[in-house]
């Protein structure tokens, strides 16, 4: 590995903890709350949307294995939209590449995803789900939804510099598109009409992967297909949209 590409990883790493301590500079749990708030969630869940899984116990495994997927993509969205805003004097004056100040901030939504995965394991064990070599298929899962996400994440950074209402637009979006990834019921439970429409949303079948590797221990091919698909494509299309502005952006921070 070059000289070049070591200096990049560690700006991102660096770039990475000071977003991790921003966060939880006054949280007395600190980062455990990436453990602690996907299990709180899910026992408020349970209590309310249970009864629509064929076994009670099938909810809090449904749920969090869902919820941890989401999260990275709302996250890692959420966050980047302001990357080049808020390090605007080093995208002007350093030389690094500008990409990462918006993968320093999918990085710090990856990271708080491995911790996550604690909580998702917690409740594995609680539940007595057994691994088995499925599982294998959200480590890739995981990569791709997180090219999916970078992609976004650079087309919301590029709009941000332009038009500060896209923060606003995009939060209540985000509210939207929540129930459009079958997160609290099983899309079995959906209506009919919904079915074809939530199939469509890239942002149904990450998680819906990573919880039939889970649940079924097994997984789609069709569903595999797509993940790469939107997964490469978004990414690209991305870092197209911020190459094509960049010297824009620049010129308006």
């Amino acid at each position: 590995m070059n000289y070049g590409i070591k200096q990049y990883i560690f700006v991102i790493r660096e770039l990475t903890a000071r977003e991790i301590k921003r966060k939880y500079a006054r949280s007395v749990l600190g980062i455990f709350w990436s453990v602690l708030n996907p299990l709180l969630f899910m026992i408020v869940m349970s209590l309310v949307f249970s009864g629509f899984m064929g076994r009670a116990s099938d909810f809090p495994v449904y749920y969090v294995t869902g919820f941890t997927m989401w999260s990275m993509f709302s996250t890692a969205t959420s966050t980047s939209m302001t990357a080049f805003e808020d390090n605007k004097n080093l995208f002007q004056k350093t030389k690094l590449p500008r990409e990462i100040f918006v993968l320093s901030r999918d990085y710090t939504a990856l990271v708080n995803l491995g911790f996550s995965f604690i909580a998702l394991l917690i409740v594995l064990i609680v539940f007595r789900v057994r691994p088995n070599l499925a599982f294998l298929i959200i480590i890739v899962d995981v990569f791709f939804e997180m090219l999916f996400s970078i992609g976004v994440s650079f087309i919301l950074a590029t709009i941000y510099v332009f038009y500060k209402d896209i923060k606003f637009l995009w939060r209540n979006f985000i509210v939207l598109l929540v129930h459009m990834v079958a997160l609290y019921i099983p899309i079995e439970r959906y209506p009919e009409n919904l079915h074809e429409i939530t199939r469509l949303n890239p942002m149904f079948f990450y998680p819906n992967i990573a919880r039939r590797c889970v649940l079924e221990g097994s997984f789609d091919i069709a569903e595999l297909k797509l993940m790469v698909i939107w997964g490469v494509g978004t990414f690209l299309l991305g870092l197209l949209v911020f190459k094509y502005k960049e010297n824009d952006i620049v010129k308006k921070l």
